[in-house]
């Protein structure tokens, strides 16, 4: 068995690392001079990848008043951030899929994906203004429970089951009983693999207790931390633990957000949520 989480991941075999279109479209999109055409070219590469973000930019969360036809009028449509989260949708799921845990599999996909849709919804209302790394923290911040089912699929399919139908399990504590380390320290390694920002390794390294990160990271993975828990609430995931005021207090410190005034704002965030949530069934 693998020493640590780095190793694990440096000795994948059946998990590919990111495509290379997507670290193209990453490179491209993080640059406000992006060329359009060149961005169009690379999307266009990858026929799966293309009818996605025309499925997306014709979806009701964009109101658009007709049909999208081409993909630059999609490229418009959605504009840059919303280009790259659907990229990173796209590869996300396709990785979360691979897992074997069956109907396991769709509910920690769903889970990850209302989490980013949370917990973006959130840094918006509360004017945090890396809204978009939140969105793709929290869309990867489960991805290392997907990787420990397909390098060790007989024991962590004991431990989902677990967390599934007993209130008391630890998630956290079994994997580390288990393997050594947990899927936040797996999915960190992962994603650091892929040469991503430390801003979202960090988020997702983080998200069970954002006050452990780096200062300078530390309130973005309370609002990553903040999505989980509100997916969690919702009844989106595998389990809705029997406490999380605990976790959400912590988060909430970290993300410099006082009680009442998340209380005084849950609705606004729930409509953010709403008018997102073509997203969930447009992947």
């Amino acid at each position: 068995m693998p020493t640590n989480a780095k190793k694990l991941v440096e000795d994948l075999g059946n998990l590919p690392a990111i495509p290379h279109i997507a670290t193209q479209v990453l490179r491209l999109t993080s640059d406000p001079e992006c060329s359009l055409s060149e961005l169009q070219q690379v999307i266009a590469s990858d026929q799966a990848l293309a009818a996605q973000i025309l499925k997306v930019a014709n979806s009701a969360m964009f109101g658009s008043m007709r049909t999208i036809r081409t993909l630059p009028q999609a490229i418009l449509t959605l504009g840059l951030t919303s280009v790259k989260n659907a990229v990173i949708a796209s590869i996300s799921k396709d990785l979360y899929m691979k897992s074997s845990m069956g109907f396991y599999k769709m509910i920690i996909w769903e889970h990850s994906l209302v989490s980013a849709l949370a917990g973006s919804s959130l840094a918006k209302v509360f004017r945090f203004p890396a809204y978009d790394e939140v969105f793709l923290g929290g869309l990867l911040h489960d991805l290392g429970k997907s990787v420990l089912d397909l390098k060790f699929p007989q024991e962590y399919e004991k431990i989902i089951q677990s967390c599934y139908t007993s209130e008391t399990t630890d998630g956290l504590k079994a994997e580390v009983d288990a393997f050594g380390f947990d899927h936040a320290m797996v999915g960190e390694a992962l994603l650091e693999s892929w040469n991503l920002p430390t801003t979202i390794t960090q988020s997702v390294r983080w998200h069970h207790s954002p006050g452990d990160a780096d200062p300078e990271n530390v309130a973005l993975a309370a609002y990553v931390s903040l999505g989980n828990i509100f997916a969690l609430e919702m009844g989106k995931g595998v389990k809705t633990p029997c406490k999380l005021d605990d976790a959400k207090n912590e988060a909430l410190v970290r993300a410099g957000i006082p009680g009442e005034a998340l209380a005084s704002q849950t609705d606004v965030v729930f409509e953010c949520i709403e008018q997102d949530k073509a997203l969930i069934t447009g992947f």
